[in-house]
């Protein structure tokens, strides 16, 4: 796997870009939800759904959480943008032995009271009109491994049109406290009724 190797000077340049590109594509971003930032470390659980995904998590990084962000993202995209593991990214591969490594990294970043992981567990990108998202294994494996030590939070991310040219992105946060022996497709049932009632929120906009 490859893991992340922050750089501050990469850091510092990832976020201008990421500001001049959210302002640019962005008529404005909105963030909605009930949470607290805590002082524990971060485990944030989030649709994917665009290219602008990983934008979008260093700029709700630096506007709500404020810690130190690792993302994990595919092996194999990873390597055609191998500068995003200065910037926190670190890779998994599907299918193979390898995720077991990344899931035991992940868990790590996780004792750093200072740090933020961003994880997909639909592992691809899909349309955010899909309204019932299919989980992998390894969000399971670190909520049993860590959810006690870590405050866990469900992400939305949403993008309307409405009346103007440019779209308004709307993110939505949600604390999530899971039960003892909780199962996967309990996760995963409880982030798709948190999927749904924000884009019911959307609607009524």
């Amino acid at each position: 796997m490859i893991r992340a190797n922050h750089k501050k000077r990469w850091e510092l340049f990832f976020r201008t870009y990421t500001a001049i590109q959210l302002k640019r594509h962005f008529h404005k971003i909105v963030v909605e939800g009930d949470y607290a930032v805590s002082t524990k470390p971060v485990l944030l659980i989030s649709n994917h759904f665009s290219f602008w995904d990983g934008f979008i998590h260093f700029y709700l990084n630096d506007s709500v959480f404020h810690k130190k962000i690792h993302v994990m993202m595919l092996h194999e995209q990873l390597l055609k943008h191998r500068f995003l593991q200065w910037c926190g990214a670190f890779s998994v591969q599907r299918g193979r032995r390898d995720i077991i490594e990344s899931l035991k990294y992940s868990c790590e970043v996780l004792t750093g009271n200072e740090n933020l992981l961003v994880i997909f567990p639909q592992g691809e990108i899909q349309s955010q009109h899909n309204h019932n998202l299919s989980f992998g294994k390894g969000v399971h494996y670190l909520i049993e491994k860590c959810g006690k030590d870590v405050q866990i939070v469900f992400n939305v991310n949403l993008a309307d049109y409405f009346s103007q040219k440019k779209p308004t992105l709307t993110c939505y946060l949600k604390e999530y406290v899971p039960e003892d022996g909780i199962s996967l497709r309990d996760i995963e049932n409880d982030f798709n009724l948190y999927l749904r009632d924000c884009i019911y929120n959307q609607r009524e906009q």
